[in-house]
């Protein structure tokens, strides 16, 4: 399996990632598995820059987010993301957060992604360039 098929990388749970019941909040979720998906594009070269000037740009159509335990100030996470599937206009994206002291799941989420073109905004079908550098995994890592 490589890069391009899994992405990994660990981060810290900050304070302002936390709400008032003491654990990350669910718009926070929301952003870091946005910001992950990010970073697996742009360690491919597929950069928000990249993926326009080839004239297209991903959409977001839905989250679904599983919430298993809080996460926690100062604790660390390993994040995992994974491309399911990736074919006409739409690609979903799975995320895996989990609590490296002792490997609890944290949070699961399925995003569902249109790609859309850059002026119009109407559906169009994913570039080569892009179906080239992303490796799919049908079944979870």
């Amino acid at each position: 399996m490589s890069e391009s098929a899994l992405f990994k990388r660990t981060r810290t749970i900050e304070d302002e990632h936390v709400d008032l019941l003491g654990h990350v909040n669910n718009v926070v979720w929301i952003n870091l598995v946005i910001d992950l998906a990010t970073a697996h594009a742009n360690s491919l070269g597929l950069d928000f820059e990249a993926t326009r000037k080839l004239g297209g740009i991903w959409i977001v159509r839905r989250h679904e987010i599983d919430y298993h335990q809080p996460a926690l100030p100062g604790e660390e996470v390993l994040e995992e993301t994974w491309i399911s599937s990736l074919r006409g206009a739409r690609s979903v994206r799975n995320a895996r957060f989990t609590r490296v002291k002792d490997g609890a799941r944290l949070v699961s989420a399925v995003t569902h992604w249109a790609y859309v073109d850059v002026r119009t905004q109407r559906p169009r079908r994913i570039d080569p360039e892009i179906l080239e550098a992303f490796e799919v995994l049908q079944t979870a890592p």
